[in-house]
């Protein structure tokens, strides 16, 4: 081909539309593993492919072929130079597509190879400026190739965003500087609206120079989530249908009780009016012959209902369960309204660390549906030309009037495979119908198989660190038509910091060396691991002897 450096090979032994081997030069450097070449097919087009294995074999050494005894003599026999006249290094190429027309056009994004590569055919690498092209077409700076270390590849905020993504590794793996890397991009490039659920506290101190980051203590406020959000909050099981029955009388009465006296709805004060009207029923039970108490139905009307002795076992535990949440959890009770602190334009952090599990769903929960109907209903008044809603929604969620992206550490908390939550539940809507309303969705795990099939099958950009598990492996490959057989084995052999990316956010999949956030933008975040050895270690010199510090004491 004109204008390429020396071939690397020739195609040799069978061949097809999206594999091939060839022979490799010897004169030439080795190509290595994950390298970008070019070979023309039968109609003569430029194909790009992919180096997926290389071996060295030599017929004078052919494996299975003598015993050690026979290899020594052939060793000693034989002169390095007829050795290595036997010698032949063999690769296989997975074709991506067809890179340039017979004509000359050049396509950014390789389009289908209908035809097979042509035994016989050079094989060139890929000239470094195609592979610019081919990669620059994003807002995203994410890392470089793993064969080319000096290109770049970037990402596609829209797509990336608009049809969701998912970072998946084992613990170690990058995961956290993935996101960071991501979010920093995000906020610098296109004034992106970030919100990251961190339930571990990783992202606390997430800077980097010039950085817009919002840290958001995580609060619950009673009043404001939904009857089956209080459910979960309070550890009350699906199946105990009477505690959920008289949880949600006594949950209407109070706030339509607390709304008549003009009182505020919410925080702690409408926990401990919600244990003082358990408390009423109770003595209704105890002191009264007709044993009858009033609540507020659901169209806010006083309806009767009598007492049942069954029925005193699920109020004292219902009172149990209050009493226990306000004890345990009572610093995460607010009257404040997380929604309100999300602000646009910046990198959210709402810190769940330090909540149990029931607490962390409920709040993703209420987060969640909160940005999704928020912002559809936003957009709705837009359209209508409602101003008055419109505004009345902004001053109370300035966020939604752009669209966010919702980023879920640890997804497999939140929506884990075979059960479902109030969390669950808007992590679905949000994959399903988020991409009309400008809702994305990045969820992050390290362990894939946990997580819901059908959130997963969703994320049509999917980052994939090392995963060694076979399992989490095959349930990715699963979940994901872009990742096919190959290259699972690739995904195992990947490095601390390397990724697999494959999707709609990218032109074609890459090997990627993900950027070092510290190193590379002079960032920082808390997901590293903890040096235990440094910290046992530190002031090891200054300790003393329990003798010696008895006889420091003075007289």
């Amino acid at each position: 081909m004109e204008g390429r450096d020396a071939s690397v090979g020739i195609v040799f032994g069978e061949s097809s539309t999206d594999h091939f081997t060839f022979i490799v030069n010897p004169k030439n450097e080795l190509p290595r593993f994950g390298e970008f070449l070019v070979v023309k097919n039968r109609e003569g087009d430029e194909v790009l492919a992919l180096l997926k294995s290389i071996r060295n074999l030599n017929w004078l050494m052919e494996a299975g072929r003598g015993s050690y005894d026979y290899v020594e003599k052939t060793v000693n026999v034989f002169s390095r130079g007829i050795l290595d006249k036997s010698e032949e290094i063999l690769a296989t190429a997975k074709v991506l597509g067809v890179l340039r027309t017979r004509d000359g056009e050049f396509l950014v994004k390789p389009a289908p190879n209908r035809v097979p590569i042509k035994p016989g055919e050079r094989v060139y690498l890929a000239k470094d400026e195609d592979l610019e092209r081919i990669f620059a077409n994003g807002h995203l700076r994410i890392g470089k190739l793993i064969a080319r270390g000096n290109i770049e590849v970037r990402l596609d905020a829209n797509r990336l965003v608009s049809r969701h993504f998912a970072v998946l590794a084992v613990t170690g793996a990058g995961k956290s500087n993935t996101i960071a890397v991501l979010t920093k991009e995000l906020v610098d490039n296109v004034n992106a609206t970030v919100v990251i659920l961190d339930p571990h506290g990783e992202y606390q101190r997430l800077s980097w120079p010039g950085a817009r980051v919002n840290p958001i203590k995580a609060t619950i406020d009673p009043g404001r989530i939904r009857l089956s959000e209080l459910a979960t909050l309070l550890g009350i099981a699906e199946n105990a249908s009477l505690q959920r029955r008289f949880l949600g009388l006594i949950y209407r009465t109070v706030k339509e009780e607390m709304r008549r006296d003009g009182k505020v709805v919410g925080g702690l004060p409408f926990l401990e009016a919600m244990e003082d009207k358990i408390e009423e029923w109770i003595r209704v039970y105890e002191n009264t012959d007709d044993k009858v108490i009033y609540y507020y139905n659901e169209k806010g009307i006083e309806t009767p209902r009598k007492i049942q002795a069954r029925d005193l076992d699920s109020l004292i535990r219902l009172k149990d369960y209050i009493g226990e949440l306000k004890a345990n959890f009572g610093e995460f009770i607010s009257p404040v309204d997380v929604l309100g602190e999300i602000r646009p334009g910046m990198v959210n952090v709402i810190d769940l660390s330090g909540m149990e599990e029931e607490q962390m769903i409920t709040l993703a929960s209420f987060v969640l549906r909160g940005i999704l109907k928020n912002r559809i209903e936003y957009i709705k008044a837009v359209r209508t030309n409602d101003r008055l809603t419109a505004r009345e929604i902004l001053e109370a969620y300035p966020a939604v009037k752009k669209p966010i992206l919702v980023i879920v550490e640890e997804a497999h908390i939140f929506a884990p495979r075979g059960e479902k939550n109030p969390a669950t539940l808007w992590l679905g809507k949000i994959a399903r119908e988020g991409r009309k309303f400008g809702v994305g969705l990045g969820i992050v795990s390290q362990r894939p198989k946990k997580l819901d099939d059908d959130i997963l099958s969703q994320t049509n950009t999917k980052i994939i660190l090392k995963l060694v598990e076979p399992n989490d492996q095959r349930y990715v490959q699963q979940a994901s038509e872009q990742i096919s057989e190959d290259l699972l084995s690739d995904i195992a052999s990947l490095g601390v910091g390397e990724a697999v990316i494959v999707g709609y956010a990218i032109t074609i999949p890459a090997m990627v060396k993900i950027y070092n956030f510290e190193k590379d933008f002079n960032g920082h975040y808390g997901g590293r691991d903890i040096d235990i050895v440094e910290e046992w270690l530190e002031g090891k010199e200054e300790e003393v002897s329990e003798e010696e510090a008895i006889s420091a004491l003075p007289l």
